[in-house]
């Protein structure tokens, strides 16, 4: 197995907690269009696709007109990009495993299908841009996982191979465009996975991210 020179992440349900600032904008939006309220754990389970689709699943939810659905994304942005770190956080053990895969050498990037402007605020405000070599948003390229065109880029601006990279994502769009794209997948358990964590596929299940570093160790012995 060829040692991994690069690691990708996914943002949210992988490296941040960002439920609770999504889901008080999404219900900002909802209460200006005069519909009912959705709750945490419901956005947890909209979350993963996207902007767009979020806004798609809650409307589609709470019996709000889709036919308005550009009008609806745009303005949950402004509404969310006014606060997209608010009560966004850090899962346990992230800053330390950044810091430490660094020590080693590794080349970080952020593959994420949220919005660039929202990825780079948060991690601005929670200090952990710095880390990374790239970060491709959502609307970085015309393309969004499981598409594997957002990995791929940034693997070229770390300018590693696939074979020498792994994904670390939470969710099935995650293992499908680390498959397609010829990287390594592993998943952590503590995130918004639409299914359940053993049917993603992936090569390694995390339950903290603190198991990477040791997971890297075993990847590179075997």
């Amino acid at each position: 197995m060829t040692p991994p020179k690069a690691i990708l992440f996914d943002l949210d349900g992988t490296l941040v907690d960002s439920a609770r600032d999504l889901t008080d904008a999404v219900n900002v939006l909802l209460v200006e269009e005069g519909l009912p309220q959705v709750s945490l754990a419901a956005v947890k389970s909209m979350i993963g696709d996207g902007a767009a689709k979020l806004v798609e699943r809650a409307l589609a939810a709470t019996g709000g007109d889709l036919s308005r659905l550009p009008a609806h994304i745009a303005r949950f942005l402004a509404i969310y990009e006014t606060g997209a770190a608010r009560h966004t956080v850090a899962y346990p053990g992230v800053p330390e495993v950044l810091h430490e895969l660094r020590q080693r050498g590794l080349r970080l990037a952020v593959v994420t299908n949220k919005p660039h402007a929202a990825t780079m605020d948060i991690l601005e405000a929670l200090g952990l841009a710095g880390f990374f070599g790239a970060v491709i948003g959502g609307d970085s390229l015309p393309e969004r996982k499981p598409h594997p065109a957002p990995l791929q880029a940034a693997l070229a601006r770390l300018e590693v191979s696939p074979e020498a990279a792994i994904m670390v994502g939470d969710n099935y769009h995650d293992v499908e465009a680390a498959r397609a794209a010829g990287v390594r997948a592993f998943a952590v358990t503590y995130g918004y996975s639409h299914r359940p964590h053993t049917e993603l596929g992936a090569d390694r299940l995390l339950d903290t991210m603190s198991e990477l570093p040791p997971l890297l160790d075993e990847a590179v012995a075997a």
